[in-house]
């Protein structure tokens, strides 16, 4: 037996099996619109099927018979009065006998009251297509060829107009290619412009190929918008339309998901910062308003738990995200109460740094996280750039806790109102200081480790169904089951090998980086400072804290355990209380005034060169004959004449004062005794003190 609707092919026809009794089957070809059920032996199909003439096939018009249609809509209607006309006759065994299908099909027409020709026509249908209801839909969806190009003949294609003049014009080969220039140089851009303006611009090429079109004889809009939709797919339009990055973080398909890349709790990282839409107060002077924080969160991928974090105003960098990876390996509970926030070990029983760190490609990027990786094993992993998608887990926390506040405190932005005439300054409005923005940020942040429910959140295949999908039972779980290896370390030596490393130079006065020195006691034992050759190397490495310019951290060797530290000197003790910001701008400022200071000096020096060569020029003309002396005679001769020459300058230089009137007021002064008056004025000391060292003695 065969099983009925069996499409076969047989040479170029291919038949369909209607109905199968014990030996004989009847089948019909489906491509002859008058075509009707054929007999045929079982025997002589399976010798066809056993010789290879005949073959099973595919059904081709599945497609058509598996269409779904609206009810009430035409395509519904036709298919439910057709199926109402031939449904009372369509399965008697009398259709397929040519002797006998008049009376069934006289049947049909006097209880439906179509013709013979419509009820002949719909039977086929039913048999050709597929045998059920949906064979009688009409071939609607086939009208109009759509996307396909047509020929025409001379003929202009399309509805005649009814409210336009003219006739119009087909889409010539010209026309097509005046259609793709301006389409791919207008269109097909990140600047596009609309669908019009492009119309407008391509007949301004065509007019120019040929000035006597009228305004009635060019292609309209709707043919070029036809032409582009043709054409052009909607995905490939997208794409040059949108900027690459754009598009591969808001347009693409997300079929992957974050988590199915992680092995557990604590092997990898997400790190992101924003700025806080609110303003807050100084912390000691309520009446500044000082600006708006930043907010750098760590999180943990496999289990979304907040694993470090960072409030304050240092702006998303290296520095701030330091101090966020800093607040991955310390105590919750005494970090916690330094903002008056008092939990349990295991509210927040996260300590430890990851397998990966996931950042952007910013202020981990470069080698500044060079010896953490080194020290701890640490991989750095960078997004590419402007792809935000890349970190979604922690980048939809961010709205999420802003969420959260937004409703309940003051000095929220709001751009919208501020841009308003007469708007509001909500600036003005900020009541939170950063110490209680940053209790507000720890309680949500436990809130979502110890109580958010992940709605989307993919399960992995062996976690159990009764685990609910909240940040602290993942972690758990997943440390007790799955990899859940955070590395621990001391605090202080995860801070040395987070901070920025850099190069100083050694000399007698100490280390300088940045133009600052240092010094330490370990240096001094080793005899660093003393000078003499050999006693020290040229270059050490250290690494330093951005905030702080007094301090630096020198790495003696290649152990990334071990540290010096050293503290500044008295030669740069102008540099006490600054950071290193404060430090890269004052020597930035010197070294300008300095470069301004050696232009200048070397645009003034030529006029000294110039006037030391004239006055040597003028001696040069004034220059005696000294020949005839000989070396002895020579050097008498000039002691004698620097003994006359000091004898003329003395009587030039000598200071000659003015004689001072005496007050005839004052009283006379009587010796005592009879004694005779002493002279009382200093003593003259001219040869003792101007005594030549080459006179004789």
């Amino acid at each position: 037996m065969f099983p009925v609707n069996q499409v076969f092919q047989l040479e170029d026809r291919r038949l369909r099996l209607l109905w199968c009794a014990k030996d004989t089957v009847f089948w019909i070809d489906i491509d002859d619109n008058k075509a009707w059920p054929q007999s045929i032996t079982i025997e002589d199909i399976e010798s066809q099927l056993i010789s290879r003439d005949l073959i099973r096939i595919d059904d081709p018009c599945v497609e058509s018979t598996l269409r779904e249609v609206d009810e009430g809509s035409v395509h519904w209607e036709k298919r439910e009065n057709a199926w109402n006309a031939i449904k009372d006759e369509i399965d008697n065994p009398e259709l397929f006998y040519s002797a006998q299908r008049g009376k069934a099909v006289r049947r049909i027409m006097e209880r439906s009251g179509i013709t013979h020709q419509t009820a002949n026509r719909l039977i086929r249908r039913y048999w050709q297509r597929g045998m059920c209801k949906n064979a009688l839909l009409p071939d609607y969806n086939k009208s109009g060829g759509a996307g396909k190009k047509r020929n025409p003949n001379n003929k202009k294609l399309g509805r005649p107009r009814s409210t336009r003049s003219g006739i119009g014009s087909n889409i010539t080969p010209d026309y097509e290619r005046i259609f793709r220039q301006v389409i791919e140089a207008k269109l097909l851009n990140q600047k596009y412009k609309s669908v019009t303006d492009a119309h407008a611009s391509a007949l301004n090429l065509i007019k120019a190929t040929n000035p006597n079109l009228t305004p009635f004889d060019v292609p309209t809009v709707e043919q070029f918008r036809y032409f582009y939709k043709r054409e052009y797919d909607d995905v490939t339009v997208l794409k040059k339309q949108t900027h690459p990055t754009e598009f591969a973080k808001d347009k693409r398909p997300i079929m992957g998901t974050s988590t199915a890349d992680t092995l557990g709790p604590g092997y990898r990282y997400q790190i992101d910062a924003t700025i806080g839409d609110i303003y807050l107060l100084a912390e000691h002077d309520r009446s500044k308003i000082v600006g708006r924080p930043v907010v750098y969160v760590v999180k943990d991928v496999f289990s979304r738990m907040i694993t470090g974090l960072y409030v304050g105003f240092e702006g998303p960098s290296w520095v701030s995200a330091m101090m966020a990876l800093a607040n991955t390996i310390e105590n919750k509970v005494e970090y916690c109460r330094q903002f008056d926030v008092e939990i349990n070990e295991s509210d927040w029983a996260v300590q430890g740094l990851p397998d990966v760190i996931l950042a952007d490609k910013g202020e981990l990027n470069g080698t500044k996280a060079h010896a953490l990786c080194e020290a701890f094993a640490v991989e750095i992993a960078n997004a590419p750039a402007r792809r935000g998608d890349a970190k979604g887990i922690v980048e939809r926390y961010f709205r999420t806790v802003q969420d959260q506040f937004k409703p309940y405190v003051a000095g929220v932005v709001e751009p919208e109102l501020s841009k308003k005439r007469g708007g509001h300054d909500y600036r003005q409005d900020a009541t939170m200081t950063l110490s209680k923005f940053t209790e507000m940020i720890i309680y949500s942040v436990l809130w979502h480790n110890n109580h958010q429910t992940l709605s989307k959140y993919d399960r992995c295949e062996s976690m159990p169904t009764h685990i609910p999908a909240v940040p602290i039972h993942l972690w758990n779980w997943g440390i007790a089951n799955l990899t859940g290896k955070l590395r621990t370390a001391p605090k202080d030596l995860v801070r040395v090998n987070l901070m920025p490393h850099d190069v100083a130079t050694l000399s007698d006065v100490g280390f300088c980086l940045f133009g600052c020195f240092y010094t330490c006691s370990e240096a001094l034992k080793l005899g660093w400072f003393h000078r003499m050759d050999g006693a020290r190397p040229e270059k050490v490495l250290v690494s330093y804290d951005p905030r702080n310019a007094e301090r630096i951290y020198l790495r003696p060797n290649n152990s990334l355990k071990d540290y010096w530290v050293c503290e500044l000197t008295e030669r740069s003790r102008r540099f006490r209380g600054m950071t290193f910001w404060d430090v890269w701008a004052i020597t930035r400022e010197e070294r300008k005034a300095d470069a301004d200071a050696k232009l200048g000096s070397a645009f003034t020096k030529g006029e000294l060169l110039e006037k030391v060569e004239s006055i040597s020029a003028k001696a040069e003309l004034a220059k005696p004959d000294k020949q005839g002396l000989s070396q002895k005679d020579l050097g008498m001769q000039i002691r004698n004449n620097k003994q006359a020459e000091k004898a003329q300058e003395r009587q030039r230089t000598a200071f000659k004062l003015g004689s001072t009137k005496v007050d005839k007021s004052q009283g006379k002064v009587i010796p005592f005794n009879g004694e005779s008056e002493e002279d009382y004025a200093f003593p003259d000391m001219s040869n003792l003190l101007f005594e030549d060292d080459d006179e004789p003695k």
